[in-house]
């Protein structure tokens, strides 16, 4: 894990450091996302199309036949 520490313009305006640029592959123009969770910051490339960044998102808690567990849960109900 790589730390760079900034200091905060009169502007509220940062550089960010070259270990960051980097590693996010950054380049002028490029849009970020700040990501927000209580007193945590998380900083991500903005994503051309979020259908496509959000495909397989947890697809851990989900069973391999979606459609068959479906249909499980539905007979269940009756």
């Amino acid at each position: 894990m790589e730390t760079a520490t900034v200091r905060i313009g009169p502007k509220y305006q940062i550089v960010i450091p070259r270990v960051v640029r980097e590693t996010l592959q950054l380049r002028p123009d490029d849009t970020l996302l700040f990501l927000v969770s209580g007193d945590s910051v998380t900083l991500r490339n903005r994503p051309a199309n979020f259908t496509e960044a959000m495909r397989g998102l947890h697809k851990e808690i989900w069973p391999p036949d979606p459609a068959d567990w479906l249909e499980k849960e539905r007979a269940a109900w009756e």
